[in-house]
């Protein structure tokens, strides 16, 4: 399958290795430009291109930017996307860093207002998932103790695609429904970056209070200042000492009520 990856950040990297190890041909471009992320193309097994030209001849498109620069990103890709190309979004709505978008304040669920920004379907994939565990906790196909990773859309044949590219990745895939539905794995409820099974997402989802997660966010962040500036430094550079675990998971199965992690570190 042919890929564009946009976003050479640390989530938009992680996938385009990913992706390329599993045998995909992957392209990947930034904002940036080909210059700057020409290295981190070539250590991702992908091509580095411009963001006007990652949508040619490809199968899926990934987005791993930013929420607020979607607007932008749907002007400069506006008449370049063949319709059948399935268009994944992968980020979250933080207003510290996306400033107060109104339409979500105002009820819009996160990936709606990126669809409608985009005018075509998305699909909400690896969104609920730390960039730690993408990077390092993925496990080969039908093996034990894989994290699921939780897949909406409204149309099911990109759905579909999808799953199919999780599991390829290292990951089961929840088919998660309607777009409108996603807000039950939006930040910080049970359903995010909880590193759940398949079967415990599934109830974490279901599980998850709407009108408790502006507050859950808050006590997420609050309580992780306590793992101090050196831990984030870490977190997100990508380059994890062994030992490295991502106490986030902790924190946000805790704030959840979701029992600890075995050994603080697996499943």
């Amino acid at each position: 399958m042919k890929i564009g990856v946009i976003g050479a950040g640390l989530i938009g990297k992680t996938l385009a290795k990913k992706f390329s190890d599993s045998g995909h041909t992957v392209s990947l471009a930034d904002a940036k430009g080909v210059n700057e992320i020409r290295q981190i193309a070539n250590n991702a097994g992908a091509k580095a291109v411009d963001v006007e030209d990652v949508s040619t001849d490809i199968d899926v498109l990934i987005l791993a930017i930013p929420l607020l620069r979607i607007p932008e990103l749907a002007q400069t890709l506006k008449s370049k996307l063949d319709d059948s190309v399935v268009v994944v979004e992968t980020t979250n709505y933080w207003p510290h860093r996306d400033g107060r978008i109104n339409a979500i304040e105002n009820g819009m669920v996160n990936s709606v207002w990126v669809q409608q920004q985009l005018g075509r379907t998305v699909v909400k994939a690896f969104s609920n998932i730390g960039a730690y565990s993408l990077l390092a906790e993925g496990k080969p196909k039908n093996s034990d103790g894989r994290i699921a990773v939780a897949v909406s859309g409204d149309v099911q044949k990109e759905i579909d695609v999808v799953m199919g590219l999780v599991d390829d990745v290292g990951f089961d895939a929840l088919d998660s429904g309607p777009l409108e539905d996603s807000w039950r794995q939006q930040a910080c409820g049970p359903a995010y970056c909880t590193d759940l099974s398949l079967n415990e997402l599934k109830d974490a989802r279901e599980s998850a209070i709407r009108e408790t997660l502006v507050d859950k966010q808050t006590l997420s962040f609050e309580t992780m200042k306590d793992l101090g500036q050196e831990f984030f430094d870490i977190l997100v550079s990508g380059q994890y000492p062994e030992g490295f675990v991502d106490h986030a998971v902790d924190i946000n199965r805790s704030i959840n009520g979701l029992p600890p992690r075995v050994n603080g570190n697996k499943l």
